[in-house]
């Protein structure tokens, strides 16, 4: 993977990227970054134009990074299409990604529906649909995953005391030593006392508060084909939602995958990995797909 800073009307994007074919964007979940997703992604560099990016806010990117002007995940929408603009403004695309990153994904192909070929959902983060209906009305509704972000720990004296803090506990629990390090070395950065955060504490627990209410909404609107991987335990997806995409006429495949929890990009790299190469061949002609 190259690492590599991509200049947008918005600002500087920091991105990972490999491989040759089909143009895939991988979008991180919140509080992430590209790195987490390398080990992932490297396996389908022989089929796909593999571009990954910090969004907003974490990782290394140097869009601004205001907790108090993050409203709304249309916002990294915006910002992920003014990224396809630089990279490859026509495409076919097919867009990825995990958590916010699938929300974030399925905003930016409804935005620009004639470029995005394919959509693949890993455990989109989203409210359930009666909720976010709720919030579209204008209902206020608690939100304890942001309450919990503000209160991370932001900074460390160094690498192996964050590493400590981190190693089997929380969200981190069933993620691999590799997958860790990959976190820390594309979520950790220098100050003169230690390291700190790129996504800080104020900004995830900005973004939580920021998730979009109008996946239902878009999902009505999509005019590409998609498939969802969900997780077993912890899943941002519901039964009823997972139900009701299943039935979407766009849907190649929509599967809560057994043993597994939110984190299944890193619990089971080869279903993601095969799902987005069973979309790209649903998705290109016979002449075009590659092997």
């Amino acid at each position: 993977m190259q690492r590599l800073t991509i200049s947008t009307p918005a600002g500087p994007v920091s991105a990972i990227s490999c491989g040759q074919g089909m143009r895939l964007h991988f979008a991180h979940a919140t509080g992430m970054n590209a790195q987490l997703y390398a080990a992932l992604l490297a396996p389908l560099a022989d089929r796909f134009a593999i571009t990954a990016s910090d969004a907003r806010g974490h990782g290394f990117t140097g869009l601004p990074r205001d907790p108090e002007a993050l409203t709304s995940w249309d916002q990294f929408a915006d910002d992920l299409n003014r990224l396809l603009d630089v990279i490859d403004e026509k495409g076919p695309w097919l867009l990825a990604g995990h958590s916010m990153g699938g929300a974030v994904s399925l905003l930016a192909a409804v935005a620009c529906p004639e470029r995005v070929a394919g959509l693949l959902l890993v455990d989109p983060a989203m409210l359930p649909f009666d909720v976010a209906a709720e919030v579209r009305a204008g209902v206020v509704t608690p939100n304890p995953m942001a309450d919990q972000a503000a209160r991370r720990r932001g900074r460390f004296h160094g690498r192996h005391e964050a590493r400590a803090a981190y190693h089997g506990r929380g969200v981190f629990r069933t993620w691999s030593d590799a997958d860790l390090d990959a976190y820390l070395d594309g979520g950790l950065m220098e100050t003169d006392d230690g390291v700190e955060l790129a996504c800080t504490p104020a900004f995830e627990a900005a973004t939580f508060r920021a998730v979009t209410p109008n996946i239902e909404p878009a999902l009505a609107a999509l005019s590409c084909p998609f498939i969802l991987l969900a997780g077993e335990q912890g899943s941002t997806v519901r039964d009823g939602e997972l139900a009701a995409m299943a039935v979407h006429p766009k849907c190649i495949a929509a599967e809560r995958v057994a043993g597994t929890t939110h984190f299944l990009p890193l619990e089971r790299p080869d279903l993601v990995q095969a799902a987005a190469r069973r979309l790209s061949s649903a998705v290109s002609p016979p002449s075009s797909r590659a092997r």
